[in-house]
């Protein structure tokens, strides 16, 4: 099961490319629409989290390019950061978020690498 998921992420762009736009649309949202954090920091859980899948996702399409896939998702966080600073609304910029994002993006690669790569080595 595990190979067959790893087989249809690999082959599927446009969900990395969804995801991407999944992440500006959520960065985007006006924060007053935003439910209440559960706990004290659950934001950076959440942001951690969506990096973890973003490079997971672009990873498996593309493996030869982690490391420059590493580099643009910590640009990326950082960069919708300055965007969020730039909307009319209650959204800012939030160098925690932005540390969180860069957080997602290399638990996202060590797993990645760690975990799928190694699993993909055995079944080839």
């Amino acid at each position: 099961m595990f190979r067959s998921i790893i087989s249809l992420l690999s082959k599927r762009p446009w969900l990395a490319w969804f995801w991407t736009l999944l992440i500006l649309t959520a960065c985007t949202w006006p924060g007053k629409d935003i439910p209440a954090a559960p706990v004290v920091g659950f934001d950076k859980i959440v942001h951690t989290g969506l990096f973890i899948v973003w490079i997971t996702l672009w990873i498996l399409v593309y493996p030869q390019k982690s490391t420059l896939l590493v580099i643009a998702g910590m640009a990326y966080g950082l960069g919708l950061e300055f965007y969020q600073q730039l909307l009319p609304f209650d959204r800012t910029f939030d160098w925690w978020d932005a540390a969180a994002d860069a957080a997602g993006v290399l638990i996202g690669y060590l797993f990645t690498a760690l975990v799928i790569n190694r699993y993909r080595q055995r079944l080839y």
